[in-house]
């Protein structure tokens, strides 16, 4: 029996954040900084937004073909010792 064909296609993910011009990596790749519009496969990706001072934003995301996303990264201050 022949393996399950690759799902193929793309989808859109749109990623913001709290403040502009934070850095957006997908699956360990930087893509550019917030806001951003990215073309990705279909498929299972792994978003890091990073904002100097703040906690790692960290979303596994499945994209489904033709879809249309929006992911908003929101940053927590830190607590404080």
């Amino acid at each position: 029996m022949a393996p399950a064909p690759a799902a193929e296609g793309f989808g859109q993910v749109s990623i913001i954040s709290d403040s502009d011009g934070a850095e957006v990596y997908v699956d360990g790749k930087f893509l550019g900084n917030t806001p951003a519009t990215l073309r990705l496969a279909v498929g299972s990706h792994r978003i890091l937004v990073k904002l100097t001072g703040f906690p790692d934003y960290v979303r596994i995301v499945e994209v489904p073909k033709s879809s249309k996303l929006t992911l908003k990264a929101t940053f927590e201050v830190p607590a404080q010792q």
